[in-house]
């Protein structure tokens, strides 16, 4: 099971065979055919050698024929699925987070991994199975259990937020975080309460009511998404149900019996309403509160009668006598449908000599049997119509171990004079550049192995960085992301779109994905649950492979400078440092201040001893112009390090430095420290990237032979009082524990 798997790659059983990979994006009746195996080179494979895999999990097949090579026309059928949201538990920082898993907060589109085994007990099959109707003495079933159910996938819920003016939220996968419906908003103002309700209906529930039929049940999981407390009602055709009282960011889960009367129409009209206690005092803005509701089901005892439907999944209860079934208003064509028993890999062909009626016998069972009846028409035929042929990599193998993991993407490899990345690689490994042992590993490679192959699924990094660190002989050092990211809220909204340059332009700025919304690189090393890195990790956000190349020639100036043993003086720029204070509020600015001079004493002393110069925003303006020649003269002349505290913006400061390009530090550049808001921001979708970099640790850092060698800075917001923390604590780290090291740790957490 997938649960049991601690890296996600432990159902992988070969390392030396091909997997061939597919992909379903909804539930129904798939095959494989005959002439797709030809063309794969699978056509001479005995039918009992294939197995079938589907996160972590082997899928039992039908094959049309038991064994021996396929002849033409034969194929192997299955009950093809689409992605949903249990893989994901894994990410949240509690897997009891997650409310519902029903959607992906990944892709709707699974991938399956076709293979073989000669060892034929332990592929999965579904085999025929006698259905019996005309000589069995059971009693015809009058009714069974059956879930009704909305998973709402209006938004991604943000999950809990910390209000400090503006929401400010965690990069972990959070409570109250996953798909939701839009916000139920209950606000007040000078005229009173407004409660606000979400309304939609269930209908065709053809639900029994004869003798025996037992009580329905309703279930429904809803989070608070503002700081009150509230109270929910859910009624169902105009009857209150359920409803309890919660608090701020919050998620419940309630469930409460239902009347059969109440479903008597065979609709359910579910009403969902928010009373939140909000009011409007006179000396405060007004209050407004917001819920979600994730998801309600509602469980009752149904005829069988499906509706009208060409595929229908049900479940008996186990029987230790067996069932007897009569399925009405079911569409099915000219051809028998085949009712698959997923439990017990049993397969039945429908009776039709009562049709329209669909009758089935079905053996006694000791599991409840989770069932899903087909329509064999060829209209309702899905056809597999690629297999990709991959093999995966053995990363125990010693020429995959190393301790400086680069982790890119081959849209980054075809450079004008070779592959930068294994430039960048080769570089890592000579003496040089560290001497380490440096590897590369591709994003897609690690998705596939370490994810399930669920595209853009950031537990494929995280998974295989584990994997790294608890199995390597030598743990490794450093990890180093080469390729552009985007936040997996803009990933999720814009895989399905049809605009085709759209998609592209997705797959071209997600070439490694990162953690989470707001994003966090540092959360990839980190342990299930934990928000502490366990290796320091940093990120190029490259696009094209020359940008590689403009990186690797400042790292190979800047770490010779470093390691140049010539006199002092030529060295001397390297303590200096400055501090740039950016706020037009005269008591913010003063409160920056102070907390700038104590930064000043830190670095001042001990091993650093830094000469260290300081301007400050005078103007009231938005952004003031830089007029200070001082400060060029400073940059051009060589500082090691420039820290920024005060207003900003993925693409701004509040004091503006010029560009890169207005400067001359050749082989002398910078460390960049932004304490603001979202200058570390470079995880939006944002196709202008291709033409020009916008952010500002893009534009300084790839900038060639000028600007900065790094940048670090927040993805989301920015609390003064924790940046001052984080900032005391780091410059202790440069200029104390950690000076002359490369294993500073010094990274935000968004």
């Amino acid at each position: 099971m997938v649960k049991a798997q601690v890296y996600n790659n432990e159902w992988i059983q070969d390392f030396s065979k091909s997997y061939y990979k597919f992909k379903v994006g909804k539930d129904g009746l798939f095959r494989i055919s005959k002439a797709l195996l030809d063309s794969a080179g699978l056509g001479s494979i005995p039918a009992e050698q294939f197995q079938l895999w589907r996160n972590g999990v082997q899928v039992p097949i039908y094959t049309s024929v038991v064994s021996g090579t396929f002849p033409s026309g034969a194929y192997i059928e299955f009950w093809g699925q689409m992605n949903d949201g249990i893989p994901d538990k894994q990410l949240y920082r509690n897997p009891n987070y997650q409310v519902d898993d029903k959607w992906s907060l990944s892709t709707d589109t699974s991938t399956y991994f076709l293979t073989t085994s000669s060892n034929i007990s332990t592929n999965l099959r579904i085999i025929n199975d006698n259905n019996d109707v005309a000589s069995t003495t059971l009693t015809k079933d009058p009714y069974f259990i059956y879930t009704a159910a909305r998973h709402f996938k209006d938004k991604i819920n943000s999950g809990k937020a910390v209000n400090v003016g503006e929401n400010l939220y965690s990069a972990s996968y959070d409570k109250c975080e996953g798909w939701s419906s839009a916000d139920i908003v209950t606000s007040a103002s000078a005229n009173g309460i407004t409660y606000g309700s979400n309304t939609s209906t269930i209908n065709n529930l053809f639900v029994y009511t004869g003798a025996g039929a037992p009580a329905a049940s309703f279930k429904i999981g809803l989070s608070g998404n503002a700081n009150y407390l509230r109270r929910y009602t859910a009624s169902i055709n105009g009857d209150s149900v359920v409803g309890s009282q919660f608090i701020e960011y919050t998620s419940v889960v309630d469930s409460a019996p239902v009347n059969l009367n109440t479903l008597i129409s065979n609709s359910a009209t579910i009403s969902v309403k928010n009373i939140a206690f909000v009011e409007c005092p006179t000396d405060l803005p007004c209050q407004i509160d917001r819920i979600v509701i994730h998801k309600y089901e509602l469980t009752y005892p149904r005829q069988f009668n499906f509706g009208g439907s060409s595929n229908f999944e049900f479940s008996l209860p186990a029987n230790s006598n067996g069932n007897y079934i009569e399925i009405s208003n079911f569409v099915y064509g000219s051809i028998a449908p085949i009712l698959y028993d997923l439990s017990n890999n049993k397969r039945y062909i429908a009776d039709l000599t009562s049709s329209p009626l669909l009758r089935f016998v079905l053996p006694p069972s000791d599991i409840n049997r989770r069932l899903v009846l087909v329509s064999e028409d060829a209209s309702n035929l899905n056809a597999v119509n690629k297999l990709q042929s991959i093999f995966f990599k053995d990363y125990s193998k010693p020429d995959q171990v190393g301790d400086y993991l680069i982790i890119s993407h081959p849209y980054l490899f075809n450079g004008s004079n070779g592959n930068p990345v294994e430039d960048y690689r080769a570089y890592r490994s000579s003496v040089a550049g560290g001497s380490f042992d440096a590897k590369i590993y591709l994003s897609d490679e690690l998705i596939d192995q370490f994810a399930f192959g669920i595209k853009k699924n950031p537990l494929g990094i995280r998974n295989f960085i584990r994997f790294a660190r608890k199995t390597f002989p030598v743990t490794p050092k450093h990890i180093f992301i080469i390729g552009s990211g985007i936040y997996y809220t803009q990933q999720r909204s814009l895989e399905n779109s049809t605009d085709v340059t759209v998609k592209s332009n997705l797959d071209r700025l997600n070439l490694v994905p990162t953690f989470g919304w707001p994003a966090s690189d540092i959360l990839l090393t980190a342990e299930p649950g934990s928000s502490i890195p366990e290796i320091p990790i940093g990120r190029i956000s490259v696009v094209f492979p020359q940008e590689v190349t403009v990186y690797l020639n400042k790292v190979k100036e800047y770490e010779q400078a470093q390691a140049n043993l010539s006199p002092s003086s030529d060295r001397k720029w390297m303590k200096n440092v400055i501090h740039i204070v950016g706020a037009s509020d005269d008591n913010l600015g003063s409160l920056l201040s102070q907390s700038m001079e104590g930064f000043r004493k830190i670095i001042i002393d001990t091993l650093y001893g830094a000469n260290v110069s300081t301007f400050s925003k005078s103007s009231a303006d938005a952004v003031q112009q830089l007029n200070s020649q001082d400060l060029t003269n400073l940059i051009n002349n060589g500082t090691s390090l420039i820290t920024y505290f005060g207003h900003s913006s993925a693409s701004t400061l509040e004091f503006n430095l010029d560009n890169p390009e207005n400067y001359s530090n050749q082989g002398k550049y910078p460390l960049f420290i932004g304490l603001g808001c979202n200058a570390g921001n470079f995880f939006s979708y944002n196709p202008t990237r291709f033409i020009t970099k916008e952010t500002l640790s893009e534009k300084y850092v790839l900038f060639p032979n000028r600007g900065t060698i790094g940048f670090i800075s927040s993805t989301h917001f920015g609390i003064v009082q924790y940046l001052d923390i984080w900032n005391s604590r780091a410059y202790k780290r440069i200029s104390n524990t950690s000076y002359g090291k490369s294993d500073a740790r010094f990274c935000f957490s968004s």
